[in-house]
Parts: C-alpha cells; structure tokens; sequence
C-alpha cells in the first residue's frame, strides 16, 4: 500500500471530526492500530478496507485504487438469517449469528440493530451493557434514520424494562414528538392521485398501530377496573377492524397473533367478572387466531420478512394453552364443555416451531 491510504485516512477521520479511540471502537481494533494507519507503519487487513471506504461513503479506489468488494448480498443473506432464527425462538443462535456478521461487517448498522433485536429477545438483563453499547454505537455514528430511530425505541424499551426510566425518558425526548406542521398533514395538501393514495395507506397502518398501543397501555396500567379495561380492548380491536378496508392493509399472520393474545387478554378479564358467556367467546377467538397460525404462521418467508420474534420455540396454541388457559382465573370455565374443546384442541396442537 502507499502513503496515499494514510494521508486519505487521516483526512477522512478529521473531516468527520472523530478520534482515533472511536475509529477503533467503530471497526474494533486497537487505538494503536489506527495510529500506525495514519503514520503509514501499518494498514488494515484487506478484508476491512471495503467497509473503511462504506464508512467514509467512498470507494476503495479513492481509499487505494482498488476496486470495491461488495458485500451486500451475503450482509442481506445475515438480515435475513437472524430474522428466521428470532422467528422460531432460537434466540441463542441469533446472537451467534449476529454478532458474527457484525465482526465480518463492523458499519452495517442494520446488522447492529439486528444484533439489538437478538440480544434483548435472548436475555436483555444478561446482554444490558452489551445492548446498550450496540445501541448508543448506531446512534453515534449511523446516518440511516430509519435504523438510528429504531435503535432508539428498542433502547427505550429496554430501559423501561430494567426499571431504568430517566434512562429511557432521556432517549424518548430526543425522538420527533409534534404531530402537527409536519409531512403527517402537509403531505395531504402537496399529493394527488395513486401518490396521494399510496401516503394515506402508510400513514393510517402507522397511526393504527400507535393508537392501538396507547390504548392498551392506558387499559392496563391506569387503574380502570375490569369494564372499563374490557372496552378499551375492545376498542382497539375495532379501530384496527376499521382501519383496515380503508388502508387496504392486512398484517396477516402477525395480526393473528397480536388478535389471538387481545382476545385471550379480553376473556380472562371476562372471567374475573363473572361473565362465562362473553369469556368463552372470546376464548373461542383466540383458538381461531391460533388455528390460522398453525396453517401459516409457522412457515417464514424466504426473505425472513413478516417474522414475529419469540422468546421461546413454542408455537403460539402451545403459548395460549400453557401461559394463559392453565391460569387459575379461567377456572370459573374448567368445566365447561366449550372451554374443554379449546383447551384441547390447544393442547394437541402444540408444538416447537
């Protein structure tokens, strides 16, 4: 290599205004080793100059006249390899995975979020400091606004889980919080035809979903009592039933699961009102949802898309009949000949993914 690679390197690093010590934190190599980068002793294993030049966003000839090895496809083949493994519960070797395509490709950053999703599927209070050290690495130094913003959120969920709130408020106050004078309603004004339609399907699918968890999470966690709790969940429901002949969207085999847990949720509220009627029926819904996920959900895309990450290998009747029927709260319809058929046919059909 010549000195042209040093004197570029340097550059490059100045320009984005970092240091040495975060160079090597960023492509994880020692601060000594990127000294000798730049004083031209000592150059990167050619297999790290594709992503030295990804980094910087020039090519690798710019860098030493050679040409860029491109590595997409494989980085591609990694996404969607972690996603199939988070998809039938097989957290452990997501992380392999991941944090073995993180080495081989240190600036991917959405390899970095995937190896977030891995970790906090896995065991996010073992992997705590390994996940926030991913997370806070994506939102230093990636240009992706789509990856840093998700890096965020997952971060926020984690700190909430941890008990760390003023961790996560910090974080969430960093986020786009104003509804209004933003492309949300200009965009309704500035588009026509199929662009017009196009936006308003996005936007509904995005603001559904939001309304969805603010409901819930006011349902759960404000103090209502069991009536009150029920309608809330209901209403959910029925915003999501209406949204979707409008947005044109169909979530599929996820909205069967999230569908199968709201019902389940919805029954044994039911059950610790007295009301055995309205608890079995929504029992009843719950094994539906589960009948289309053993018809569908348990086969994947071959791209790794519509993936529900699991924190166990158990497919979702063996979930609904363990976690949730087996609680003593649904005893009020252990007897019941209706509940019995559910819970069977639950039983029977478990299985790992």
């Amino acid at each position: 290599m010549s000195n042209h690679f040093s004197t570029k390197f340097k550059h490059l690093r100045k320009a984005k205004d970092l240091t040495q010590d975060q160079i090597a934190d960023i492509f994880h190599v020692s601060p000594q080793s990127v000294s000798r980068w730049e004083t031209g002793a000592n150059y990167p294993d050619i297999e790290m100059l594709p992503h030295i030049a990804l980094f910087f966003k020039i090519t690798v000839d710019e860098l030493l006249g050679t040409e860029l090895i491109a590595g997409e496809e494989k980085a591609k083949q990694y996404v969607a390899d972690i996603r199939n493994l988070l998809n039938v519960g097989k957290t452990g070797k997501a992380v392999e995975t991941a944090r073995m395509a993180v080495k081989e490709y240190p600036v991917n950053y959405s390899l970095q979020f995937h190896l977030m999703q891995a970790l906090s599927a896995s065991n996010s209070e073992k992997y705590q400091n390994e996940i926030i050290a991913v997370a806070e690495k994506i939102m230093n130094y990636c240009t992706d606004q789509e990856i840093c913003l998700g890096a965020k959120f997952e971060l926020i969920m984690r700190y909430a889980e941890w008990g760390m709130k003023g961790d996560a408020k910090k974080i969430a106050c960093t986020l786009p919080g104003e509804a209004y004078f933003t492309q949300d309603l200009t965009m309704l004004y500035v588009l026509e035809g199929e662009e017009l339609q196009e936006d308003l399907k996005l936007r509904i699918i995005r603001f559904t979903i939001m309304l969805r968890e603010f409901i819930k999470k006011y349902a759960n966690d404000c103090g209502l009592d069991w009536l009150q709790k029920i309608e809330c969940l209901k209403a959910a429901q029925q915003i999501e039933c209406l949204t979707v002949p409008i947005s044109g969207f169909n979530g599929g085999n996820v909205d069967h699961i999230v569908s199968a847990f709201q019902n389940i949720n919805i029954a044994e509220l039911y059950c610790e009102a007295g009301d055995t009627e309205n608890a079995l029926a929504y029992v009843e819904n719950a094994v539906r949802d589960s009948m289309h996920h053993i018809d569908i959900m348990d086969k994947t895309n071959e791209d790794g898309s519509n993936y529900y990450p699991w924190s166990t290998p158990r497919n979702l009747p063996w979930i609904l009949w363990e976690d949730h029927l087996m609680k003593p709260q649904f005893d009020i319809l252990r007897n019941n000949q209706r509940f019995i058929k559910c819970f069977e046919w639950l039983k029977a059909n478990s299985r790992e993914l």
